[in-house]
Order: structure tokens, then C-alpha cells, then sequence
């Protein structure tokens, strides 16, 4: 839990930890301006929100995902282990 509201850097833009999923994944909020169209169920866009995106914490084998550490994030995990 002490990652949401942590932010990070990922494909160049400046993201917001929003949610950690069950699946052990992690959604991030992009905080920049533009935003992308959210379907409906029956697959129409109406609304406008903000673009997010999903990276799962582990790979195949167990390790941190590259995506993860790509955006920083392996350091921030460090980081908070070491202060708990």
C-alpha cells in the first residue's frame, strides 16, 4: 500500500501509482495532459480520461518485471524495504 500515490517516470511520461492488482500488477495514471477515450461495454467511446497503464511486477521467472525497472520502480521497492 505504500506505493499508490507514488510517482514515476514510465515511456517518458509522469505517472501516478494508482492500484495494485491481485494479479501482483500495478496501474499507473499518466499526469499529463491528454487523456484517451474509455469505451463502453458495447464498445462506444463517451468519455475522456486519463491514459493508464498496466505493468505486472514479476516476469516468467520470478523477477522484477523490466518494465518495472525501466520506470524506476525496482529502486522505489528497494527504497521502501529498507526503510520498513
Amino acid at each position: 500500500m505504500t506505493l499508490l500515490g507514488q510517482q514515476v517516470i514510465y515511456q517518458s511520461k509522469k505517472c501516478e501509482i494508482i492500484e495494485l492488482l491481485d494479479g501482483c500488477e500495478l496501474v499507473l495514471q499518466v499526469l499529463e495532459e491528454g487523456t484517451s477515450i474509455q469505451a463502453t461495454q458495447y464498445g462506444e467511446g463517451h468519455r475522456n480520461v486519463p491514459a493508464t497503464y498496466i505493468l505486472s511486477i514479476f516476469d516468467g521467472e520470478g523477477n522484477l518485471h523490466a518494465d518495472l525497472i525501466s520506470a524506476g520502480l525496482g529502486d522505489l521497492l528497494k527504497r521502501l524495504c529498507n526503510n520498513s
